[in-house]
């Protein structure tokens, strides 16, 4: 049976209520300035000063997101000197060349990277409790491309629409309901390279930390719950120099993913990308770049898999395009080897579809909604889209 590749960013997830970059960073604002132990802690200075460094260096006249927010103060821990008796492996190896001229302490920013993620996690749990927008258009879309290919979808998303949309996607842990948690399956993960899977890149509302810790588990090993509401209690993990998260955010993700069961994920990743029929990348700013290289190399086959690209442009893709190309369109064109631009860099069809100049790719711009109310137009242009 042929295999179908799902990659879904943010934009796959805006119409069902979970927050914007923009909205959970004033989320995080309003809490970290307004919250006591924020205050206590200095992790309210923390924010301000960060954010202000940000503004006043970087080019965009827009406030620094969450995401710029907390590498910088993940950063500034590492500036601090090692505890005494610190193995070399574990020491900040710049320390000796680079001074923190921020006057924040170790405390206040690893309090503040904590609380981050607490809001964070809090927030997207809250938004599955009540979609908004019914999951049913995603359900047959996935019913769909399951009748046809094997289906491993990987979202950077922390939240469980899809789960709630086909609640029998394998996700790496026992699918029986259980009240407790839930340990990653190991070995059985490398078994289900058929099964069609739902994997969290970057974490889940449905990861935490048990305590007390299970029989054989490791401390700091995230594991699985079904209920969001036992996941959230869960979801921070103390006692270790490390910081530890249920979900991965900030700039640089790679090397954080490298905590089970994410790297398994993304090791799975590099290889159904490689082995897939057809890929869809779903509502990502393609800002990823561990993301984008499996993306470069699985279009630079020489039998390349056909790619359909589904986000929202305020014109047609075409248009769009006519003139300039900002970073996202650059990476549909270089990395992405996305053969169209505007103004005839491409075929304009049906509604909202424009079919590449080789016809490997096919980018849709009316946003995810309305891609799943135009199944049609969708099998119209499968058709249409070259192996």
């Amino acid at each position: 049976m042929t295999r179908a590749v799902i990659l879904l960013g943010a934009g796959a997830s805006i119409d069902y209520k979970a927050p914007s970059t923009s909205r959970i960073t004033d989320e995080i604002e309003q809490y970290v300035l307004g919250d006591e132990w924020m205050k206590y802690t200095g992790g309210d200075r923390a924010y301000a000063t960060i954010k202000e460094g940000l503004e006043n260096y970087l080019n965009k006249p827009a406030s620094p997101n969450f995401e710029q927010i907390y590498h910088c103060a993940h950063e500034l821990i590492f500036t601090s000197p090692p505890t005494d008796g610190s193995v070399d492996e574990f020491r900040p190896i710049l320390s000796p060349f680079i001074s923190n001229a921020s006057g924040l302490t170790e405390n206040a920013v690893r309090t503040l990277c904590d609380r981050i993620v607490k809001v964070i996690y809090k927030r997207f749990s809250a938004s599955c409790d009540a979609p908004g927008a019914s999951l049913a258009p995603l359900a047959a879309f996935l019913a769909k491309v399951r009748s046809e290919h094997v289906t491993r979808i990987y979202t950077t998303n922390y939240d469980d629409f899809v789960l709630q949309a086909v609640p029998d996607l394998y996700t790496g842990f026992d699918p029986r309901l259980s009240s407790e948690p839930k340990r990653f399956e190991l070995e059985r993960f490398w078994t289900q390279e058929d099964a069609n899977s739902v994997f969290h890149l970057h974490g889940s509302v449905h990861l935490g930390f048990p305590h007390p810790i299970p029989h054989g588990g490791d401390i700091g090993e995230l594991y699985w719950f079904d209920e969001r509401s036992e996941a959230l209690r869960h979801c921070e993990f103390h006692g270790s120099s490390f910081l530890r998260t249920a979900v991965i955010t900030g700039l640089e993700k790679l090397s954080r993913l490298q905590q089970r069961p994410m790297s398994h994920y993304y090791v799975a990743l590099a290889r159904d990308i490689m082995q897939a029929d057809i890929i869809y990348v779903i509502g990502s700013g393609l800002t990823d770049l561990h993301l984008n290289t499996w993306l470069k190399e699985a279009r630079s086959k020489s039998r390349a898999a056909p790619i359909v690209i589904v986000d929202l442009w305020k014109r047609p893709f075409l248009e769009h395009t006519m003139y300039d190309l900002g970073r996202k369109e650059l990476k549909l064109l270089h990395t992405l080897r996305v053969n169209a631009r505007g103004p005839f860099g491409g075929t304009r069809i049906g509604s909202g579809w424009t079919l590449s100049l080789d016809g490997t790719a096919a980018i849709w711009d009316k946003g995810f909604t309305q891609f799943l109310e135009a199944p049609d137009e969708l099998d119209d242009i499968l058709r249409r889209l070259k192996p």
